[in-house]
């Protein structure tokens, strides 16, 4: 059994935040990705503030790194950072400036003491802000986290018991209900403030979010129904993927009956729809099975985004950190651009220079990379600005 691509979105749904047609607003800037030209910045860059999580998800893609250090990025060096993305100006000819914030992590990025300063001076810099987190700790930065566009929760179950199976085995603390209540919380109080976090557009707010796995695609339904109940604006799902540094084994598939489920379980869910409410089951980056599918044969994404992360030396000065190339192989030295600096003005001296076209060069997609984040990314650049498949000028 196979899926067909039409249960991604209802028609009424079409322009969301999840649809990767968005992408080709940037073709002008990309247009630029030269070699011996300046680059423009990163319209978006993702900021990992600390290396540490409090649970432990059977699909972690940040498992390497988790096992190598616990390390954070010293509160002075993320005010340097909330201060330096608005400025930052990669090609003369192009506006000064990163325009949004990604904070994930290589672990649970609340779990950083300064997180919620973080959101707020980037904020007050007129950088837009996501959070990615697991939701254990919203609570401890409810109020600065209303200052976000979007906070998306992996919650990742329809069920205390499946959340423990899936993401705290032999944990005794009720995560899932924990969690619930955060996101009620955090949605109330940014109702109240009238902060950005509440406006009305169907890419802000909170999302659950689900990565789908084998054990929990009977859950969608209710997974979703409760997401609806407690505020979420989006229920945002999308197949977990082998991490990179597993894609020697078998890691993650599924089987015909539960791409079967998986379909069952959509359509019904979708029921749920309303305007202030939608469901997406993101599938365009994989293929029929679910199975990564990295159409393209270079990566581009190196020169369009990129990680600011704690560093990987234990001897590291405390204001140093990393700044790599691809948020889905964190802890892949051989994308890292600036390794244990203190300056971020470092990142923008290696930004478009030699080791920069160097990792591009290097990177062997089918063999290295996993599902990729950016595999539409580097099919615009390849079908739409390389070769002009779609005459994208004529409008």
């Amino acid at each position: 059994m196979t899926l067909k691509k039409d249960l991604e979105w209802s028609v009424a749904k079409r322009w969301n935040p999840f649809n990767s047609y968005k992408l080709l607003a940037q073709i002008y800037r990309w247009e630029k990705i030269q070699p011996g030209r300046p680059i423009p910045q990163p319209v978006l860059v993702t900021v990992d503030p600390v290396n540490r999580c409090n649970l432990d998800c059977r699909w972690c893609n940040s498992a390497k790194i988790l096992e190598e250090r616990e390390k954070k990025i010293a509160p002075k060096t993320l005010e340097a950072i909330a201060d330096f993305l608005p400025k930052w100006q990669g090609a003369p000819d192009w506006p000064q400036g990163v325009e949004a914030v990604c904070i994930a992590g290589g672990g649970e990025p609340l779990l950083h003491p300064h997180c919620g300063e973080f959101v707020r001076r980037l904020a007050a810099n007129g950088v837009e802000v996501g959070v990615v987190t697991n939701g254990t700790a919203i609570h401890g930065h409810t109020e600065a986290l209303t200052d976000c566009t979007w906070v998306g929760v992996s919650v990742d179950a329809g069920s205390s018991a499946t959340f423990n199976e899936l993401k705290d085995p032999g944990g005794e603390t009720d995560h899932y209900g924990k969690i619930l209540a955060n996101i009620a919380d955090l949605v109330d109080l940014a109702k109240r403030k009238s902060a950005r976090l509440a406006m009305e557009r169907s890419g802000y707010g909170v999302s659950f979010k689900y990565l789908l796995y084998e054990t929990n695609v009977g859950e969608i339904f209710e997974a979703a129904r409760t997401a609806k109940e407690i505020g979420c604006r989006n229920f945002h799902l999308r197949p977990a993927g082998t991490p990179w540094d597993k894609l020697g084994a078998p890691f993650i598939s599924f089987a015909p009956e539960a791409l079967e489920l998986f379909r069952e379980q959509i359509e019904k869910a979708r029921e749920l729809e309303d305007e202030n409410f939608g469901v997406y089951a993101i599938t365009h980056k994989f293929n029929e099975e679910l199975v990564k599918a990295n159409h393209f044969g270079q990566c581009h994404a190196v020169f369009m985004t990129g990680v600011f992360m704690p560093p990987s030396d234990e001897r590291a000065p405390e204001e140093a950190f990393n700044f790599g190339l691809c948020c889905d192989r964190r802890g892949d030295p051989r994308l890292d651009l600036a390794v244990n600096v203190t300056d971020v003005e470092a990142v923008a001296a290696a930004w478009s220079g030699r080791r920069h076209w160097e990792v591009f060069e290097g990177i062997r997609v089918a063999a290295q990379c996993p599902r990729c984040t950016y595999q539409p990314h580097n099919q615009i650049f390849e079908y739409v600005i390389k070769k002009d498949s779609m005459t994208f000028r004529f409008i």
